[in-house]
């Protein structure tokens, strides 16, 4: 009668989980490819090419990008863009709070790349990795996966910057950034309140742009919030 002893599974390395966490952010750079070519449009349409695209790595966040470069396009004070932008972006706050438990002990350094990277794919990636594996190499897997998402989604921009440059080409892709924010619009259609947030966004939108114009978006997303909110009470 023989015995079989059953050996524990061997230990990730930190090299495995950095793959990991690159394949992971592969699909996610994929699919934010268009977006961030609009983006670049964007940037190259701006006053200050060099200026809006370095503020692709201030910011790390598409949507905060592209408003802050709406409100400077049309003449917007610079700091209604920077409050629009501060607005846009606090939602990462509901995020990092999700993800503190990961950066538990960690360098003062590593938190501050951590938390300047976190946006909705690397919450993501981090949140089913959390899941599935557990703690352990879960730091390593985010360094991957948050480093290959931003050298995908800076590279996006910095073609469609170089493309929409090209005259012929600039129009096209000036079409496209209202078009993105359509996209990212639409599912919110869906929630509670939806409905009504973007029917005062965009009846405020129009007010505000002929009494002040260039200052159309933050009343926009005031009136959107609160419609979405009374909407949402009367439901309850």
């Amino acid at each position: 009668m023989t015995s079989t002893t059953t050996r524990p599974a061997a230990p990730r390395s930190a090299a495995a989980d950095w793959r990991a966490g690159v394949r992971a952010a592969v699909p996610f750079v994929i699919g934010l490819a268009p977006f961030g070519v609009t983006v670049g449009a964007a940037v190259a349409a701006s006053a200050d090419p060099l200026a809006a695209w370095a503020g692709s790595f201030l910011l790390y966040g598409g949507s905060a990008q592209l408003a802050v470069l709406q409100v400077l396009g049309t003449g917007g004070a610079v700091w209604t863009a920077v409050l629009v932008g501060v607005l846009v972006q606090a939602r990462l706050m509901v995020y990092s709070g999700g993800l503190a438990p990961l950066w538990s002990g960690a360098r003062p350094w590593a938190t501050v790349l951590g938390a300047a990277t976190i946006v909705e794919p690397t919450w993501a990636m981090a949140e089913h990795r959390l899941r599935t594996g557990g703690p352990a190499g879960a730091r390593v897997h985010y360094a991957g996966a948050a480093a290959t998402l931003t050298v995908g989604w800076t590279a996006a921009i910095t073609v469609g910057a170089l493309v929409g440059r090209v005259p012929g080409l600039a129009g096209h892709l000036a079409v496209a950034v209202p078009l993105c924010l359509v996209v990212m619009l639409a599912p919110h259609l869906r929630l509670p309140g939806g409905i009504a947030a973007v029917i005062a966004a965009a009846g405020t939108a129009v007010v505000a742009r002929a009494v002040v114009p260039g200052f159309e978006l933050l009343p926009a997303m005031a009136a959107a919030a609160v419609a979405g909110l009374l909407t949402e009470r009367r439901r309850a």
